[in-house]
């Protein structure tokens, strides 16, 4: 599984901590450090493999559903199911590494709701609805994988935020949502300029040179390729 490919967000409530009106995040890119921050973030415990597998098939069912593509949808469709599934196997792990039981329960409860309703927008091949559902379920990964995140690591978080807002602005564009998407971009934006100095000396240069690019772009033509291209640049900094 590669690295770059992963969904960020295991770090959310450290997230919500610093940015509180940023909501839940798609979670795992966090859970497979690379060996700098490792080094840094000695509290880790990898996530267990079904959690991962979750947040993977979450992030594939928003991509195929942003792209309408639905043989792709069925089939992370298909994995979420397995996953969940698996879940069972997790409880003991999620409390012992200090995960409250009951939002170990309500994230399973809530997991069999959103695979219900993914599977009507599949059948239905409704994007906009998909796009949404799956969003819930990578959110319900992220509560299951907080236990997992060590507190050590201060990048995973800011970087989390911003992914968090990149995944706004593609949600927006499926939704057709001008006034959504620009508010996501301003509040990149903005909160671009005020972490940029504190993710200076940590991220390599020309990454971040990426991102800014990638934003620019986006003052003058919003497609769907820029935007994705903007989030990819985000997932990228997590390599600097």
């Amino acid at each position: 599984m590669s690295q770059r490919r992963q969904p960020f967000l295991a770090a959310r409530r450290r997230t919500l901590a610093a940015f509180a009106t940023l909501p839940a995040l798609p979670i795992a890119t966090a859970m497979t450090t690379t060996a700098p921050d490792a080094a840094h973030d000695a509290d880790a415990i990898v996530a267990p493999q079904p959690v991962l597998d979750l947040d993977r098939a979450a992030m594939d069912l928003f991509d195929a559903a942003e792209a309408g593509r639905w043989r792709d949808a069925r089939d992370a469709l298909s994995r979420a199911r397995a996953a969940t599934a698996a879940l069972r196997s997790v409880e003991g792990a999620y409390t012992d590494a200090g995960g409250a039981l009951h939002r170990y329960i309500e994230a399973r409860n809530g997991l069999g709701a959103d695979l219900l309703e993914a599977g009507t927008a599949v059948s239905v091949q409704d994007r906009r609805w998909l796009v949404s559902v799956a969003s819930h379920v990578a959110a319900r990964a992220g509560e299951l994988s907080l236990p997992f995140v060590g507190h050590g690591n201060a990048v995973a978080p800011l970087i989390a935020a911003l992914l968090y807002l990149a995944l706004r602005m593609r949600r927006a564009l499926v939704w057709q949502d001008d006034i959504g998407f620009h508010a996501a971009m301003g509040d990149f934006a903005r909160l671009w300029t005020s972490l940029r100095g504190r993710l200076g000396t940590r991220l390599a240069a020309d990454r971040m040179h990426a991102l800014e690019a990638a934003l620019g772009r986006l003052t003058s033509h919003a497609s769907a390729a820029d935007v994705r291209r903007l989030y990819d640049s985000v997932i990228a900094l997590r390599g600097g």
